[in-house]
């Protein structure tokens, strides 16, 4: 197709702002081989890619979607669609009218779909990211008939540091006023950038500025954050703007933005914080803002002096010679004293807690709180209070003076987050929120409180499978997993006998005391359900029957209940097929929660709904297998 037949189109309104920038879009097109009325080859990615993209992008959506919420609900008159797209065009998220929602993905307005140029033409997405700058494009000015139906305006989202994070995108089937929806989305787009840049755990100091003092505080200030000499490390497009800087990615110094004295920071910020200060008299504009120090709460990190060689750390205690074990301890202690989470994954009783607590002993907090809470033990109407606190007369029921949350005690230490996959869908956006901002809202207050904490998070679930179940936020473990190390069930340890030998010292205190050749062999060949905790309660209560005088634990010193269930328990590595061995350890599971589907779920590591399966498949194995025959393999 020959560009001048496509030009006057182009021009089809001419009072329609960005012309110049449309026709060279619309050559662009005509290059990538596009014409009006080409055929409909929509570019999905697969649901692999599309992960990818989400995971990589998961910290932008998590500030993201909440703005577009509230975008969305600006434009309640026009029927619309907002969405957010990565940097290359690939739609990430939308809100939008369920009517109009049908109608754009038929165009494939929808998470998943490519809006580059050489896919779609010209549209504000795809020009949006060619041009790095606010594009609207209205119904004729799209080059593929098929996107005609639509108005379109996209502004990008920038980086702290520079360059561009993703398109933020406002779509409609009416003309909307180009004026009110352009400020509308580029106001989002610096409420994005704005939060961006106050989440990061980097910088010595925050600057926000602005020239008229009134603005300080609010979306449209300009905020740059400092390292400990003076570098900006990043800012926002407001403080680009007041300051001249483009859109380059070299980032000047402090005394170049504001022409005053890094040494003399201390007393700007003491000064700031009473009143905004000038920062800068000439070029205009004049500059007043507000300086605090980034972490008030922590002027100086916390840090002890590093173990002796002599001294067994907590990591150490926990290595007996295990593979699986050495790995995890090895990758937990080359993240530790980075402000990079932890996520333990492992069956029910394999020592997360333990491990969490060695992380936490080995890091530069180890002087400070180790907080645990247990997300399954505390009752949902209660969890919120519990982790955040509570403002005075919050609830019926609460103190007169309120109360700080388990994240408030936990500060300047390690939180630690047991059974993360049984927190309330709820409360886990207010928890990634929390964890993006690095402040705290208790109950009932507006106040927002800031706090420094090291994050270990545990799970006996698969996060993963819960996510695609709908029962945990993908963004939330996004956030989550920074590191993730599995740890091995008991009966998986290659280094059973020396760790057996380590809890039985512990259990024996100042005892010598030893296992008898037949216990040891028993306890060898236990599966051990319960796995660290169960084998940890059964040697106590084995040390405890001994009399004063006795040395050796003999088989009669075993617990009747661990009798028992090893007489029911086929030993490890006994022949046995998978079907009757997983239906044996199900039945027994359940039996030994008195018929508790909940409780046995948790310690399988499944859900209700899989344990209901399970039960089910195996009463119907049952009826259809003849007398002294076994049932037949299934799925």
């Amino acid at each position: 197709m020959n560009p001048a037949d496509i030009l006057p189109m182009s021009r089809a309104t001419p009072s329609a702002p960005n012309a110049p920038l449309i026709d060279a879009s619309w050559q662009r097109s005509t290059e990538y081989g596009l014409s009006p009325e080409h055929p409909l080859h929509l570019d999905i990615a697969s649901r692999s890619l599309l992960s990818e993209r989400l995971e990589a992008n998961a910290r932008l959506m998590s500030f993201a979607q909440p703005v577009m919420e509230h975008l969305h609900r600006q434009l309640v008159q026009s029927s619309s669609l907002v969405l957010l797209a990565d940097r290359d065009g690939l739609v990430l998220r939308t809100v939008g009218d369920g009517d109009f929602v049908d109608r754009a993905q038929r165009v494939a307005l929808a998470p998943g779909a490519h809006w580059r140029e050489a896919v779609m033409g010209t549209n504000a997405i795809g020009t949006a990211a060619h041009e790095q700058r606010t594009v609207a494009v209205y119904g004729e000015q799209h080059s593929l008939e098929r996107n005609r139906f639509l108005t379109c305006i996209a502004t990008p989202i920038h980086a702290p540091t520079g360059g561009m994070l993703g398109i933020l995108d406002l779509s409609s089937d009416n003309r909307v006023t180009l004026p009110h929806a352009q400020a509308l989305l580029t106001t989002t787009a610096e409420m994005i950038e704005h939060r961006l840049i106050e989440s990061l755990d980097t910088g010595h100091v925050i600057v926000r500025f602005s020239p008229h003092a009134e603005i300080l505080g609010t979306p449209i200030e300009g905020i740059a954050l400092f390292d400990d000499v003076g570098r900006m490390i990043g800012c926002n497009r407001r403080a680009r703007a007041l300051l001249g800087l483009g859109d380059g990615l070299t980032l000047p110094d402090f005394s170049a933005c504001f022409g005053r004295d890094w040494r003399r920071l201390a007393a700007l910020v003491e000064a700031s914080a009473s009143a905004p200060v000038a920062l800068r008299s000439a070029p205009t504009p004049g500059l007043v803002g507000r300086l605090q120090w980034r972490r008030p709460h922590s002027p100086a990190p916390r840090h002890t002096p590093p173990p002796t060689p002599s001294r067994r750390s907590g990591f150490d205690i926990l290595d007996h010679g295990d593979p699986r074990m050495q790995l995890a301890i090895r990758r937990a202690r080359r993240v530790a004293g980075h402000d990079i989470p932890l996520l333990i994954q492992g069956e029910t009783g394999s020592g997360k807690e333990l491990f969490a607590r060695a992380f936490h002993a080995e890091g530069p907090r180890s002087s400070a709180p180790f907080v645990a809470v247990n997300c399954a033990a505390i009752p949902p109407t209660l969890i919120e209070s519990e982790l955040f606190g509570y403002a005075p007369g919050a609830f019926t029921g609460a103190k007169a003076k309120g109360a700080p949350g388990r994240l408030q005690d936990a500060d300047g230490g390690t939180l630690f987050l047991d059974e993360i996959g049984d927190m309330p869908l709820a409360l886990q956006a207010v928890l990634l929120r929390v964890l993006e901002t690095r402040r705290v809202t208790p109950l009932g207050s507006s106040h927002e409180t800031p706090i420094d904490i090291a994050l270990v998070c545990a799970s006996h679930r698969p996060l993963h499978t819960l996510v695609a179940e709908g029962a945990f936020r993908a963004d939330l473990l996004f956030r989550l997993n920074g590191l993730s190390v599995t740890l091995p069930a008991l009966r998986e340890r290659a280094d059973f006998d020396r760790f057996l030998d380590s809890l039985l010292a512990e259990a024996a205190g100042n005892r010598n005391i030893r296992l008898s050749d037949a216990v040891r062999t028993q306890l060898r060949s236990y599966p051990w359900p319960g796995n660290v905790r169960q084998l940890k309660n059964a040697l106590r209560v084995m040390v405890a029957l001994l009399d004063d005088a006795d040395t050796v634990i003999e088989p009669t010193h075993l617990p009747e209940d661990l009798v028992a269930a090893m007489a029911d328990t086929p030993p490890i590595g006994a022949a046995e097929d998978l079907r009757s061995c997983e239906q044996r350890l199900v039945r027994a599971c359940l039996q030994r929660h008195g018929g508790n589907v909940s409780a046995a779920a948790r310690e399988l590591g499944i859900t209700r709904t899989t344990l209901y399966r399970k039960l089910r498949q195996d009463d119907d194995a049952s009826q259809n297998s003849s007398p002294g025959e076994p049932a037949a393999d299934g799925a």
